[in-house]
Formats: C-alpha cells, structure tokens, sequence
C-alpha cells in the first residue's frame, strides 16, 4: 500500500456494493472524491476503478492527491513541533505571533512561517489549520498536511471528537471546582475586535467547562474545556464569570507588572488518527510565564 502524504490507502474490510458506499464509511470529503474521480486518482488494488461497481473485502482503495499550487514566503520563525505524521503536525504556539494574516498584519504570521517550512521540505502542499488560538494564547495546535486530513479533523472538531483544554490564570480565588457555562456570544457592535455575551438567544452558541487547578487569595488557576470553539470563548466566559484572565487586555482593566499578555495556554488536545482512527493525545506543559506567574498564588 502506499501513504504518503501524497496518497492515502485503505484495506476493504467487507465487501461493498459500490465504491461511493466506501467513501461515505470512511468519511471522506465528497469533494475530494468528487475531484479525485474526475482526475482518475482514485484506485483500486492499483487501477482506476468505476465509481458505481463493487469493492471487495480486501481490495485497496487508494486515493492520490496531487502536489498543489504553493506560495512562496521568506518569513521565518521557530515552530516547536510537538509531533508530527505524513497526516498532521502538531504544535506548540509560542506567544505574541499572530496565527494567520489580517488586515492590518501582513506576512509575519504563523501562516507565514508554516508555509515557509513547508518550502524548505519541498512539501507542495498547502498550510491548512485545524484550530486557532489568539495572539497571545501559546499551547498546543494542529496543522494538516493535506486535504484528506483537514477534513477528517474538522469533521472531528464539529462532532465534538476533537478535545482542546487550556489552563488559564484568573484574577480572583475562584470558588467552583467545576461550573459549565453556556452563554451565547456574538461581536460587540461599538468594538469588531471584542466578542459580547447575548442573554436573549442572539449570537452562536458557547459552552465551557471550568475546573479549579489551584485557588489562591488573589489568582487562581482553572481548567477550561472548550465544548464549542468561538472567538475569545474561554476570555469572555471566565470575565462574565467575574474571574477574568490576567493580563487580557480585552476583557480585564487591571494590570499586572511582568505580565505581557493574557495568561491562557492549550496544554492537552486529543483526537483520532485521520487515517487510524486510533485515539491520540497530546498534552504539554505550561508556558514559562505561567509557571512563574503561578508561584504568586498561595
């Protein structure tokens, strides 16, 4: 069989009537298929095969996809690689390095600098993130090497398969071991930048869980499982709780000396392996100011 992260191959475990029942099985993008169809990259047991007759159990199917267009880019940053597979790589963000462009920040982006590495390998594929995190948010990311990959591991971020956690440094001694906070959120009209909580059923739905880590007379530490993935979810939801995040410019009006960004951090992330499905799990300790931060809670 040949995987590579050019091609993805699968082994038949039970017969099918007609190859589009495969696909659907393994959940692959009906446009990747679509596509790869059309191009005659699409194989079984090593020859293009019609969509509408029969696989056997056994039978390979094998898909190929073509080197793409890519950009160049000379912008160049350390990228700590977690973990990597001809599927996804994972990595761990450091801070103050925006994830990708916007309009008023052009060309020195995590974006930029993933496109960059991928360059330097000769990977012709392009840079597709799975999860974002904000500027100052550092912690753990995934990014997909090609086009079978990115759309299984969004399929798993809808279905709530894909598992983010994050540590943050709350201002305040939190009093929950654990609350779960279901509160819309939609942008603040007077600021794009900033999102808002909605109590009357505007904006999208957002769901957090929170669990205390460590409580102390001033800060705290909490444990923020992201059920649902919106902007700013976890800022918003620990401010509207009054326990918002030190160092978040957005949603707290203090300062603190040292402090130059707001203190959240994706330590663990699981999901299953695109081409697997075995489960995999990823978890990473807290950025160094964090670590140092957390020395003041007593």
């Amino acid at each position: 069989m040949i995987n590579d992260e050019y091609n993805v191959s699968f082994v038949a475990k039970r017969s099918y009537d007609k190859m589009s029942e495969m696909i659907d099985e393994l959940k692959i993008s009906k446009r990747l298929f679509r596509r790869s169809y059309l191009n005659k990259d699409i194989y079984v047991n090593e020859e293009f095969r019609r969509k509408d007759l029969p696989i056997i159990n056994g039978e390979v199917l094998r898909i190929h996809m073509p080197e793409e267009e890519t950009q160049d880019d000379d912008f160049s940053s350390d990228i700590d690689i977690a973990d990597e597979t001809i599927d996804y790589m994972v990595i761990n963000k450091k801070k103050n390095i925006l994830v990708h462009e916007t309009k008023n920040n052009q060309g020195n982006t995590l974006y930029n600098a993933l496109i960059n590495l991928f360059q330097s390998r000769g990977l012709k594929r392009r840079v597709r993130l799975v999860n974002r995190l904000d500027m100052n948010t550092t912690g753990l990311m995934v990014v997909a090497k090609n086009p079978f990959a990115h759309y299984n591991l969004m399929q798993q971020m809808e279905d709530g398969s894909f598992r983010k956690k994050y540590h943050a440094v709350v201002d305040g001694s939190f009093p929950y071991d654990e609350i779960v906070v279901e509160k819309n959120i939609k942008t603040d009209e007077n600021d794009h930048i900033k999102k808002m909580i909605c109590d009357n059923g505007d904006g999208d739905y957002a769901k957090t869980i929170f669990k205390k880590v460590i409580s102390g007379e001033k800060y705290s530490i909490v444990e923020a499982e992201l059920i649902t993935g919106r902007t700013h979810q976890i800022r918003l939801h620990l401010a509207y709780l009054g326990y918002p995040i030190v160092g978040d410019t957005l949603y707290n009006d203090k300062t603190y000396d040292g402090v130059d960004r707001q203190l959240l951090h994706s330590f663990e992330i699981s999901f299953n392996d695109p081409r697997t499905n075995e489960e995999r799990h990823y978890e990473v300790s807290d950025h160094a100011d964090i670590i140092n931060f957390s020395k003041k809670i007593i």
